[in-house]
């Protein structure tokens, strides 16, 4: 009999040496058009790799890029982002672009947060929402009907192209939703404050808008005079009343949570903002959760802030307690993202958003802390005011004074 082939193929250096090549070339370009000369072959490539359903190579080269050539590392980042959520569909005699996008949620409760299926009437405002405040008005757009969780979005870059694949074919076909089976979707873990996404696609005819603020109108005026400041609050104007309406039509899915729902954007962008906006989103939620909870006012509060690091510098981990007391009550993780490394002034960052919390005590810990972990349960351990890390301890029910949440 003959043997059947694996489904995944093996790493082949020919091709990785080749994507390393093709995204080295980018990063060194000097023009315009040279950049769409190396960008065209590299999107080829690309491609070709994800239809493949394995993503070794791509990691390959990244992890070689990464090493050698951080600029070209950047680019080949991008372009795989690029060949991931947009692309060019021919249906009939028409070419259409198309974008996979997502709409970020900001949330935190001391109760479960919701995630899976979004209900019709939900899914059914939200998608008048986007057509009046975000969407140009002949865009042919989809959503997904679940609320993913971090856990749920899909893991490794052809999973993801093959969901923007199906996304796009439902925006094509005019479908108003793109079902989601809850059956295969991972478990979400539970946090005090975490993100959401609604994922969904948009399809225009090639070359033509797909957002309200790439037409014409107040864009205009501030792009003839280069204002980069009245471009950016011409956007921010338009999205205003999708803040305000967007909220409305996705209350029903978050009780008893607070939550704020952010700008939809490209599906890696819109990310990338969530990833960020989350650290001070979390931050607050916790000062309130403990301020709440413990009947204290957030001058009550202590927050030790230590550096953690695996090869180099990953995150800060936050630690609180009362101001008189020295267990640790409470703690969170500011992940570094993007760019961001150990010459970035994350420290700062993170003093100012304490301080808009209220918390005005705080410790700064020069160690160098490793990445530890709880045995037992795995959660973060966090440092307390002597530099030991230990497991956060929250008081007992019985010792806490209940107080509304919301």
């Amino acid at each position: 009999m003959k043997k059947l082939r694996a489904p995944h193929r093996t790493k082949s250096p020919r091709v990785v040496q080749e994507l390393y090549r093709l995204a080295v070339g980018l990063a060194a370009s000097g023009s315009r058009i040279e950049d769409a000369f190396w960008e065209n072959r590299l999107a080829v490539k690309i491609r070709t790799q994800l239809r493949t359903g394995d993503d070794q190579n791509l990691e390959a080269a990244l992890d070689q890029l990464y090493e050698t050539d951080p600029v070209a590392y950047g680019e080949f980042i991008y372009a795989i982002e690029a060949a991931i959520e947009c692309g060019t569909v021919t249906r009939g005699e028409r070419g259409y672009d198309v974008l996979m996008f997502a709409i970020p949620l900001l949330t935190w409760s001391r109760f479960s947060i919701p995630s899976g299926p979004i209900t019709e009437t939900v899914l059914a405002n939200l998608r008048i929402q986007l057509q009046s405040h975000v969407l140009v008005a002949n865009a042919q757009f989809v959503l997904a009907d679940c609320l993913f969780s971090p856990d749920q979005l899909p893991r490794g870059y052809h999973l993801t192209h093959e969901l923007a694949g199906k996304l796009w074919t439902a925006a094509l076909a005019g479908e108003p939703g793109l079902h989601m089976n809850p059956r295969n979707l991972a478990e979400t873990g539970r946090f005090l404050s975490d993100t959401r996404y609604v994922l969904g696609a948009i399809a225009v005819l090639q070359g033509m808008p797909m957002f309200r603020w790439q037409q014409a109108d107040g864009a205009t005026e501030s792009r003839r005079t280069g204002n980069l400041m009245e471009s950016r609050r011409w956007k921010e104007e338009l999205l205003a009343p999708w803040q305000t309406q967007s909220t409305e039509a996705m209350r029903p899915l978050f009780p008893g949570c607070a939550f704020e729902v952010l700008s939809p954007d490209g599906f890696f962008s819109a990310w990338r903002m969530a990833d960020r906006l989350a650290r001070p989103y979390s931050m607050h939620a916790t000062v309130d959760f403990l301020q709440s909870t413990l009947n204290i006012s957030p001058g009550g509060l202590r927050a030790i802030v230590a550096p953690f690091y695996d090869q180099w510098l990953e995150e800060y981990r936050v630690s609180f307690t009362l101001r008189n007391r020295d267990n640790v009550l409470y703690g969170l993780v500011w992940a570094l993202v993007g760019d961001e490394d150990e010459n970035t002034d994350t420290v700062t960052q993170i003093e100012a958003t304490l301080r808009e919390c209220g918390v005005t005590e705080m410790t700064l810990l020069e160690n160098r802390f490793p990445l530890e972990y709880c045995e037992d349960c795995g959660a973060p351990l966090f440092p307390n005011p002597e530099g030991e890390v230990v497991h956060a301890e929250f008081p007992e029910e019985g010792e806490l004074v209940p107080v509304h949440l919301h």
